[in-house]
C-alpha cells in the first residue's frame, strides 16, 4: 500500500518504520523543510498537515491507499476530513475527530457526558464579552479553541491580562473561539488509556510537571511516573474514560485524558482520542511493558484491535524535555556518554542541526527529551543531577542554549 502520513515529528520516526517494515511505501507531509522523519520516509511533500485542500491534492495525486497520524492533535481531523471526501479507511470519523480535537465541542460535551471538568465560558470572535463575568474569579486560563499543544494557553491574575490573553488567543484560534476557565489547583495528570475490545485498560497515569520559570504559561517540562494517585483516585479515571468513550462514542483505540487531582477529585482538562506526544509511546512501554505504537498501527492499516494487559513497573520513571535558548541548533554534548554509561535510559532528537530556536513555550519547541529509570526516588534524582551536570547543547557558535534552570538546576 502507499501511505500517506501527517506530521513529520520524532514520534512519527517510530509510526513510519513500523508500516515499512510492513514493506508499505510512505509518503510524507510535514510543513518544514527537513522534519526529523523526513530521512525514513520515501517521499516528503512539504506543506501544511491543517491546509486539507492540499493534502487532498497529494493524496490524489499519489493515489495513496490511506492517510495516517500518530501523537499529534490537530492532524487528527485533516485525517479524518480528507479520508471521508476521498472513501479511503480510517478509525476516526469526521464528527469524532472535530469533538476530540475542538475544545468548545469538547468542552459541551463533557459537560453533557457528566464528566468533570473545569468551569468554562466560550466565545466567538463576534461576540461581545462582559469581562465583568470574571470579576473576582481570578486566577483564570485562556485557551484557543484548536491550537496544537500548549499553544496560546495562558494563565492571568488580572482584568488587564486577560484581555490581552483573549485577544491573543482569537488571533491563534483557526474558528475564532476562545475558552476562558477557572483554574484549577493540584496535581495535573497524563492518563494513557487502551480502548480494546474486551475492556478499558490504563497504561500509565504520570505527573505531568510545568516549567518553574513559567509562572503563566504552561510549559511542560517532563512527566513523572509514579504519579502519586489511589485506588480511589483509579476508579474515578476509570469511570471518567468509560463516561468519555461511550459519550463522545470513541472508537476503539487509544485515548489520552489531560486531568487535574483536585481535593474535590479528579477534573478533566481536555482529551483526545491518540496516544500522547513527546515519546509518550517509549514511556507507556517502560510503564506498562505495552508496545502501544505497534498496537496502534495494526489498528489503523490493519483494523485490528489487539487486547493489551498492561504490567506497571515498581521502577521510578521521569522524562525530561529539554528546551533552549534562542539560536541556531548545532548539537548535543554528553547525551550519548550518559546513556552509555546507563545514567540515563535513553535520549530523543526532536530537533534537527541547524534548526533555527526562537521560543521555549510550547511542546513543539523542545529540542530534546530524555528517559531516566531507577528502583527509587533518590537514585532517580541523582541520576537527574547527574546528567544535568554532564549534558549541554551547543548552538552554531559552540555556545551553551541549553535551558537547566526549568528543570532542576
Amino acid at each position: 500500500m502507499k501511505i500517506l502520513v501527517l506530521a513529520g515529528g520524532y514520534d512519527q520516526i517510530a509510526l513510519i518504520q513500523k508500516i515499512k517494515k510492513r514493506g508499505h511505501y510512505v509518503i510524507l507531509a510535514d510543513y518544514y523543510k527537513n522534519p526529523p522523519a523526513k530521512d525514513v520516509a520515501d517521499m516528503h511533500y512539504q506543506i501544511s498537515t491543517l491546509d486539507e485542500d492540499a493534502v487532498c491534492r497529494v493524496a490524489e495525486d499519489e493515489q495513496v491507499d490511506m492517510i495516517v497520524t500518530a501523537c499529534t492533535d490537530q492532524a487528527l481531523m485533516t485525517v479524518a476530513s480528507v479520508s471521508d471526501r476521498l472513501g479511503l479507511p480510517t478509525y476516526l470519523s469526521k464528527m469524532t475527530a472535530l469533538n476530540v480535537t475542538n475544545k468548545s465541542n469538547m468542552k459541551k460535551l463533557l459537560n453533557d457526558c457528566n464528566v468533570p471538568t473545569a468551569f468554562s465560558y466560550i466565545f466567538k470572535r463576534t461576540e461581545e464579552i462582559n469581562y465583568n463575568l470574571f470579576e473576582g474569579t481570578y486566577p483564570l486560563v485562556i485557551k484557543p479553541c484548536d491550537c496544537n499543544s500548549s499553544k496560546g494557553v495562558v494563565k492571568v491574575q488580572s482584568f488587564e491580562k486577560l484581555k490581552k490573553a483573549v485577544q491573543d488567543a482569537f488571533e491563534l484560534s483557526r474558528s475564532h473561539q476562545v475558552i476562558v476557565e477557572e483554574f484549577m489547583e493540584g496535581i495535573e495528570l497524563s492518563i494513557d488509556i487502551w480502548n480494546g475490545n474486551d475492556e478499558i485498560k490504563i497504561l500509565s497515569v504520570t505527573e505531568t510537571i510545568k516549567r518553574k520559570d513559567s509562572e503563566n504559561d504552561f510549559t511542560i517540562c517532563g512527566s513523572v511516573y509514579p504519579a502519586g494517585i489511589n485506588q480511589d483516585d483509579e476508579k474515578q479515571i476509570y469511570d471518567i474514560a468509560e463516561r468519555i468513550i461511550n459519550g463522545f462514542e470513541l472508537p476503539k483505540g487509544p485515548v489520552l485524558i489531560q486531568a487535574i487531582k483536585t481535593k474535590n477529585g479528579i477534573k478533566v482538562i481536555e482529551f483526545s482520542a491518540r496516544m500522547g506526544g513527546g515519546t509518550k509511546y517509549e514511556l507507556i512501554e517502560l510503564i506498562s511493558g505495552v508496545d502501544i505504537m505497534e498496537v496502534y498501527t495494526q489498528l489503523v492499516l490493519d483494523n485490528m484491535v489487539k487486547s493489551v494487559e498492561p504490567k506497571k513497573t515498581t521502577k521510578s520513571i521521569e522524562m525530561i524535555y529539554i528546551y533552549a535558548r534562542d539560536g541556531v541548533f548545532c548539537k548535543l554534548l554528553g547525551f550519548e556518554d550518559c546513556k552509555k554509561e546507563k545514567i540515563i535510559d535513553d535520549y530523543f532528537l526532536y530537533k534537527t542541526p541547524g534548526t533555527e530556536i526562537k521560543s521555549a513555550k510550547t511542546s513543539s519547541d523542545r529540542i530534546s527529551g530524555v528517559i531516566i529509570s531507577a528502583t527509587n526516588q533518590e537514585e532517580l534524582l541523582k541520576k537527574k543531577q547527574e546528567f544535568l551536570h554532564r549534558a549541554d547543547i551547543w548552538d552554531i557558535n559552540k555556545e551553551s542554549m541549553m535551558i537547566k534552570e526549568s528543570i532542576g538546576e
